[in-house]
């Protein structure tokens, strides 16, 4: 069984608002959701627009969706990794402008293409083999933290950390203290950004 990735996607254009009311038209008319994971599939969307496949992986499920004054938000799941360039299509389609964060920890993708952080703030996320794990202030990491909790900055991150008995002024020193505790911080990237 493949690993699935889960996406959050923004949709949103301050200058055409209508081509968000034409996105979400199209998507409650192609999108069902049930049992049946085909009816909720993002490639239904492309299918009732006629937007070009050649070279994108559909495979991707659209399990939440939701309309708001100057966005959409799409929440899939992907076979394996991102499903960036189905979501660049669709922007592109409705001439739309879109951000992305995805999550698959089984293969270390942690992304977030919201440099601005309006509709992703998140910087880091935490992972932990063994919730029980006693950390050295004597605290299971579990009491402290829930797999995959969500940091929007560096200080919140160190503090937490701190507080757990792990006391470091960066990154690089809080790595060093987590080795070997199963315990893991995951920066967020954007490998699809042109300035990299």
């Amino acid at each position: 069984m493949a690993n699935i990735c889960c996406d959050d996607v923004y949709f949103y254009s301050q200058s055409y608002p209508e081509h968000l009311a034409a996105l979400w038209e199209d998507l409650e008319t192609s999108i069902v959701f049930c049992r049946n994971e085909d009816l909720a599939g993002i490639g239904n969307l492309f299918e009732l627009k006629g937007i070009p496949t050649e070279g994108l992986s559909l495979r991707g499920t659209v399990i939440f969706m939701e309309r708001n004054p100057d966005n959409i938000l799409l929440s899939t799941s992907a076979a394996w990794s991102p499903l960036y360039k189905v979501y660049h299509a669709i922007a592109e389609a409705y001439q739309v402008d879109f951000v992305m964060q995805s999550i698959e920890p089984g293969c270390n993708i942690y992304i977030n293409t919201d440099h601005s952080g309006q509709y992703f703030p998140d910087l880091y996320a935490v992972s932990m083999e063994d919730e029980a794990f006693l950390t050295p202030a004597g605290i299971p990491v579990g009491e402290k933290l829930e797999y995959g909790e969500l940091f929007t900055t560096n200080a919140a991150l160190l503090e937490c950390f701190a507080e757990m008995g792990y006391p470091a002024n960066t990154l690089e020193m809080l790595d060093a203290l987590l080795e070997d505790t199963g315990i893991e911080v995951h920066c967020f990237e954007d490998p699809y950004s042109l300035n990299d």
